[in-house]
């Protein structure tokens, strides 16, 4: 996220190009006030300190994001139990790229999904909902001269040694870069890699195991590098931005060591208990059956309902009729038989043609 929003940008301070996008520039303005109203607050106090707000203003911003944090957090959870059986159901599928077996596969997918209270989006949503909060924070730190106006008027107030010691921390001069020479400031780089990494360490434990052997090399290659990307970004670019991101970094260790505990508390089967029940009110509702603890139904059956199964020893020519005609069924089902619409109306109609049955 952090290499998407500096990617243009130079240790100069220029605008960002996504500035004016709708949405994100009524967020600048409003984290601009609100990074002002912090200042003036510190100002009654007779506290000046660019730190000090830059903290306060994370921490805030972190906190109203926190029950997006947590929605998130349990979607990956409960995507990370379910994997092994999504993967077994794409290696039962594995080389078969004819229309009905891919139908069959994603109906199958569906009904897991479904029966564990997990939405394909859901986990996408949260952050979603955040992108747009996070592409405005950004700016605001970046380029506090341009959207924090109480800094206009402290700078007017204060004298040049006060607006000095405003712009230090811990005998760090935040509105420099630490470049690569040995000094203090140098600390704030390697705080942002160690901080950055321990973050994603407990993001990934919360999410627990996942026997995707391939996914869990890339994520780990992930982890890895992003936080070394982060600190070589902050020691060109002012310390302010990599005081920032050790404090997000920081709060967010702590938000996932809380919701680890939280979500370790209440057992997995619990969970999934919860998530079955609100699925099976929702599918009342639509005049739906139940689903069932065995979530994985059977390709055959669902082919055999529509009387399109792939019976032993039919021609080639009776397969190409059956295969058109589970296509002319699903087709009138759907404007597109490819969508994703059809694909759920494939297996609301077996559900059905169950109840029925």
């Amino acid at each position: 996220m952090q290499l998407l929003l500096l990617t243009a940008e130079t240790a100069a301070k220029t605008s960002f190009f996504y500035e004016n996008w709708i949405i994100i520039k009524q967020l600048i303005w409003l984290f601009g006030k609100f990074m002002s109203g912090i200042m003036y607050v510190l100002d009654q106090w007779s506290v000046y300190s660019i730190a000090l707000c830059i903290v306060i203003f994370t921490v805030i911003t972190k906190l109203i994001l926190t029950p997006f944090t947590v929605k998130q957090q349990k979607t990956s959870r409960m995507t990370a139990y379910i994997q092994p059986e999504l993967t077994a159901i794409q290696k039962k599928y594995q080389g078969k790229t004819d229309q009905m077996s891919q139908q069959a596969m994603l109906a199958e997918q569906q009904a897991v999904q479904e029966k564990y209270g997990v939405s394909m989006f859901a986990g996408c949503l949260p952050m979603l909902i955040q992108m747009p909060i996070l592409f405005a924070l950004y700016p605001v730190i970046y380029n506090m001269d341009k959207y924090v106006d109480y800094l206009a008027v402290l700078k007017e107030k204060l004298t040049a040694d006060q607006l000095t010691k405003m712009y230090t921390f811990l005998g760090i001069d935040l509105q420099t870069s630490p470049g690569w020479r040995l000094t203090w400031a140098i600390l704030i780089p390697i705080l942002v890699v160690v901080t950055q990494f321990l973050s994603t360490k407990l993001m990934t434990v919360s999410q627990g195991n996942n026997n995707n052997n391939s996914m869990n090399g890339s994520m780990k290659i992930m982890n890895t590098v992003m936080p070394l990307m982060l600190g070589v970004m902050a020691v060109n670019f002012p310390a302010f931005l990599g005081l920032y991101w050790v404090t997000q970094s920081v709060v967010m260790s702590v938000q996932q060591l809380v919701i680890n505990k939280i979500l370790a508390k209440k057992p997995i089967e619990e969970v999934i208990k919860e998530n079955m029940e609100k699925a099976n009110a929702k599918r009342k509702k639509k005049g739906l059956p139940e689903l069932s603890e065995k979530a994985n139904m059977s390709t055959r059956r669902i082919q055999g309902t529509s009387g399109t199964a792939e019976k032993p020893g039919m021609s080639a020519q009776e397969k190409e009729e059956a295969l058109k005609k589970a296509n002319q069924y699903y087709s009138s089902r759907s404007a597109n038989p490819n969508s994703l619409a059809a694909k759920a109306r494939m297996v609301q109609d077996y559900n059905e043609r169950s109840k029925k049955n």
